[in-house]
C-alpha cells in the first residue's frame, strides 16, 4: 500500500490511486476513474461470490450422488451437478463452463474451499454459512495461494501450514520457497520450522538469503572433498610409481629360431581355443590387466595436455612467466602444502618425473604397438 496514495475528495468512490496519477488527470476524470475502480470491485466480489455459490450447490449435489452409491464425479462419470449445468438448470455463466470444458477452473474453486478448510481448521465457524473459501478471502488468501498450498508434497504441506499458524498468511511466493528449501534441503527440515516459529524466517527474501548460504556451503564442502580425494589419489599414485621403479625390468627371452616357425604362414588362434580353459588360461596371463588403467590415463593425459595448453597461452601472453612461477614456488604455499598439491617432489620435481614416465611409456608402447601389429600374411582359421 507504500505505492498508494488517497485523494479524499467529495463524490469520490475510492480515492485511492498510484504515485503520479493526480498529476496526469483532472477532477472530473479523476471521479470516473473512481467509478471504474468501484465497478471494477463489484465484478470482483460478484465472481468470488458467484465461485461460492457453486462451490456449495456442486457439494450438495455431490452429496447426494454419494448418497445415491455414485462415488465418482470425473469428466466421464454421471455427475447431477454436470448434467445439470450442460443441460442449462444453473444458467447460462455455469453452462459456459461445461460447454467450454471448464471443469477444471470449478475444480480449482473446489481445491480452494478444500485448503482454507484444513487451514483455518477450528477457526471456521459451525454456525455461519460462510464456506472456508469465504473466510480466507477475508484474511487475505488468494485461490492461487490455496490451490498452492494443496499441490504441495506432504513435508512441504507441514511446514507451510505451520508457517500459516504462526504468521496467519499464505502466499503463493512464500509456499514456493518452502517448498523448494523442503526438496533441496530435507535433512535442514527441523531447523527451519524452528526459525518460522520465531519468525526468524517470516519473508521470501529471507529464505533465498538462507538457501544461497547452505549451497555456498555445500559447494565448499564438495570442493574441500575433491581436493581431499584429489590429494589421496596423488599419494596413492606415487607409491605405485615407487613400487614400479623398484622392480628389475622383465628378463628378455630368446626369439624363436626362424627355422622353428613358418614365416609364410601366420594363423591366429581360433575362436573355439580362445573359450578352451588352455585358451582362457592364457588369455588372462598374456592380456592380464593391460586394459585396467587405460580409462584413467586418457582422462588424465587428456586433461593434462588440456591444461598445458592454457600454460602456453599464458607462457606467450606474460613477459615474466618464469618468474611468475618462481616466486609461486617460494611463496605461495608452505613445503608440506605444495608436496600436498603437487607430490613429495614438488612442482618442477613431479613435472619432470612425468615427463620421464611418460617418455618410457611412449618407448614401451612403441614397442607394443610394432609387436602386436597383425602380420601383412595373417590367417583366421575356421573351427
Amino acid at each position: 500500500m507504500s505505492d498508494l496514495i488517497t485523494q479524499p475528495e467529495a463524490g469520490s468512490f475510492f480515492g485511492v490511486y498510484p504515485h503520479g496519477t493526480l498529476d496526469q488527470y483532472n477532477a472530473t476524470e479523476l471521479d470516473q476513474i473512481d467509478k471504474v475502480q468501484y465497478a471494477g470491485k463489484t465484478i470482483d466480489e460478484a465472481q468470488h461470490g458467484f465461485q461460492c455459490e457453486v462451490i456449495r450447490l456442486k457439494q450438495l449435489l455431490d452429496g447426494q450422488d454419494q448418497a445415491d452409491g455414485i462415488s465418482g464425479h470425473g469428466q466421464h462419470q454421471s455427475s447431477r451437478f454436470w448434467d445439470g449445468a450442460r443441460a442449462g438448470h444453473f444458467g447460462e455463466k455455469l453452462r459456459g463452463y461445461a460447454d467450454n470444458g471448464d471443469r477444471k477452473t470449478v475444480q480449482r474453486w473446489i481445491t480452494a474451499n478444500e485448503a482454507a478448510s484444513i487451514l483455518l481448521d477450528d477457526r471456521v465457524a459451525r454456525a455461519t454459512r460462510d464456506l472456508p473459501f469465504e473466510l480466507a478471502r477475508e484474511r487475505g488468501m488468494g485461490q492461487t495461494a490455496l490451490c498452492t498450498y494443496m499441490r504441495l508434497f506432504p513435508e512441504a504441506r507441514e511446514m507451510a501450514t505451520h508457517y500459516f499458524t504462526v504468521t496467519g498468511e499464505l502466499r503463493s511466493d512464500m509456499l514456493q520457497e518452502i517448498e523448494q528449501v523442503v526438496r533441496e534441503f530435507p535433512e535442514r527440515t527441523a531447523e527451519v520450522t524452528a526459525a518460522i516459529t520465531v519468525r526468524d524466517l517470516s519473508v521470501p527474501s529471507e529464505f533465498k538469503a538462507l538457501k544461497e548460504e547452505w549451497r555456498k556451503q555445500i559447494a565448499i564442502q564438495k570442493a574441500l572433498m575433491e581436493e581431499r580425494e584429489r590429494q589421496d589419489k596423488l599419494e596413492e599414485a606415487e607409491k605405485f610409481e615407487e613400487e614400479v621403479d623398484k622392480q628389475p625390468p622383465p628378463e628378455k627371452t630368446s626369439n624363436i629360431e626362424s627355422s622353428q616357425e613358418d614365416v609364410t604362414r601366420r594363423k591366429a588362434p581360433t575362436a573355439s581355443w580362445f573359450k578352451s580353459d588352455s585358451g582362457v588360461m592364457k588369455t588372462k596371463n598374456v592380456v592380464g590387466d593391460l586394459p585396467k588403467p587405460l580409462a584413467d590415463a586418457v582422462n588424465g593425459l587428456s586433461g593434462l595436455k588440456k591444461q598445458l595448453y592454457i600454460q602456453r597461452d599464458h607462457s606467450s601472453e606474460m613477459h615474466d612467466y618464469a618468474q611468475f612461477w618462481a616466486g609461486y614456488d617460494r611463496h605461495a604455499m608452505s613445503e608440506a602444502a605444495a608436496q600436498r598439491v603437487w607430490g613429495q617432489a614438488g612442482r618442477l620435481g613431479r613435472m619432470e618425473k612425468l615427463r620421464k614416465l611418460i617418455i618410457e611409456v611412449n618407448q614401451m608402447l612403441d614397442i607394443y604397438i610394432k609387436n602386436t601389429t597383425p602380420p601383412e600374411n595373417i590367417e583366421y582359421p575356421e573351427d
